[in-house]
């Protein structure tokens, strides 16, 4: 007999890792002193994941948001014009 143990989708495996990546990113900022990356990044995802009624989909989309304003926002304001 077979057993499966998986899911009809996947999504809440992606949506665990990115969560994963997401928490990490932070604590590597904290740990590191980079105090406007890491106030970017969870200002980003407080905003978008309560715009978007705390649903999976809004959290997937909050934590990719934020990963890429934690990296995004301070290489901006450092940048010379």
């Amino acid at each position: 007999m077979l057993i499966s143990l998986m899911h009809s989708s996947l999504e809440p495996f992606f949506y665990g890792i990115v969560i994963f990546l997401g928490l990490m990113s932070m604590v590597w900022k904290l740990r590191t002193a980079q105090w406007l990356a890491f106030f970017a990044e969870v200002f980003v995802f407080w905003l978008v994941f309560s715009l978007h009624g705390d649903c999976m989909t809004g959290g997937f989309g909050a934590t990719i948001a934020a990963l890429h304003s934690g990296r995004g926002i301070p290489v901006m304001l450092r940048s010379k014009s």
